[in-house]
């Protein structure tokens, strides 16, 4: 081996970098952004679950129980509260439903009336009758729940040792209105369908529409009477299509082997995927306008897909993302994707209740198609 022809090779390596300063700057700072990101997601804890409060807590003579346990939830960060002025348990039960909360606490007339009974009976030697707390959970974060449920049985515990210097019996009554029965792959598999349409059809695109940039088949294709729009139509219901058949794939297989809950239309979440598939098809094509070889396009993959894998809510609640990163996660078109499979899905949610995020992605895919046929219009 000659050391001085391999040296003369590694020069010329780095030569060429010095002269790439995109790449050069993807070399430096890429690490730095991916350990940033990676750090501050994963640094953070679930806060700000949104909660409601219906207080119909009568109080007694010593104040008002429920009073003291909600100022104490309400002084944690994990849950962010909501009380309820001049509201029943069915009010905080349909805010659930409506997913405008993930869960509903309900203190009865008689809360506190039944904690100091319970207690003077604990004293006496005699039979204590347990106080109820209800609660209405939305089930289809499996983490959320139970983080709410114990967030309040701890602070409930708290509160009543110091009040009364023992705990008497509260029973917590918890009532899932959505994904009674979910397991941890329900939330999961609606993610991972959205997310594995988004990476398939992005870096294909990108890829491969760079790859026929510098082979010459694009500018022959500008040749053809095809408009700028019909071309990149054209990919679009492609690589469309492709998102939709791995989507099929992945979900079949969810089902079949695992038994995902597929509580509303299979259709509906497909079109979701169809939609984000589109617009992720259409972010590859303009972004490879700007890239002039396919080690450029590639430096691109990682500044989108890190950023929709960790803070999109796809493998955890975006509540568990840092309030310093979650704006960024409603500027990501994955999380709207992963929000309307997970409510048709579990939630058995319809086009009326999804329309909001489909929306969403429609506009997404509309303006990536637009901007690509005009990128497209000027190389022509």
């Amino acid at each position: 081996m000659n050391v001085r022809r391999m040296m003369g090779v590694a020069r010329k390596t780095l030569r060429s970098l010095r002269h790439d300063r995109r790449t050069a700057g993807f070399l430096v700072f890429m690490p730095l952004f991916m350990i940033a990101i990676f750090g501050y997601t994963f640094g953070g804890d679930l806060k700000d679950v949104d909660v409601v409060i219906v207080n119909l807590d009568a109080g007694g003579e010593n104040g008002s129980m429920s009073a003291m346990i909600i100022e104490e939830l309400s002084s944690g960060e994990t849950l962010r509260l909501t009380v309820l002025e001049g509201a029943g348990a069915v009010d905080g039960e349909q805010l659930v439903r409506d997913a405008d909360a993930w869960a509903a606490i309900v203190f009865a007339s008689d809360f506190t009336a039944r904690a100091d009974a319970a207690v003077d009976a604990m004293r006496a030697g005699t039979t204590a009758y347990p106080g109820v707390l209800s609660v209405y959970l939305d089930g289809t974060n499996p983490n959320i729940a139970q983080a709410v449920l114990t967030e309040i049985a701890t602070t409930m515990q708290r509160v009543l040792l110091a009040q009364y210097g023992l705990m008497p019996p509260i029973a917590v009554s918890g009532e899932m209105i959505y994904g009674e029965d979910a397991e941890f792959i329900d939330f999961f598999a609606p993610g991972v369908m959205g997310l594995a349409a988004m990476m398939v059809t992005f870096m294909l695109s990108i890829i491969s529409f760079v790859h026929e940039r510098t082979t010459g088949t694009l500018d022959r294709l500008l040749t053809t009477p095809a408009t700028e729009g019909e071309i990149v139509g054209g990919y679009a219901a492609a690589l469309g299509l492709v998102a939709l058949v791995q989507s099929v794939v992945i979900l079949v297989t969810a089902v079949l082997l695992f038994d995902v809950e597929v509580e509303g239309s299979i259709l509906l979440v497909l079109a979701t995927i169809l939609l984000l598939g589109i617009g992720s098809q259409g972010l590859g094509f303009l972004l490879s306008s700007i890239a002039k070889t396919e080690f450029q396009a590639v430096q691109f993959m990682p500044i989108i897909l890190f950023p929709s894998i960790l803070l999109a809510g796809v493998f955890w609640p975006i509540e568990a993302v840092p309030e310093l990163l979650r704006p960024v996660s409603y500027f990501i078109p994955l999380t709207y994707a992963v929000e309307a499979c997970r409510s048709v899905m579990i939630r058995g949610w319809d086009l009326g209740d999804v329309w909001p995020q489909l929306l969403v992605l429609a506009a997404f895919a509309a303006a990536m198609l637009i901007l690509s046929a005009y990128s497209l219009k000027r190389r022509r």
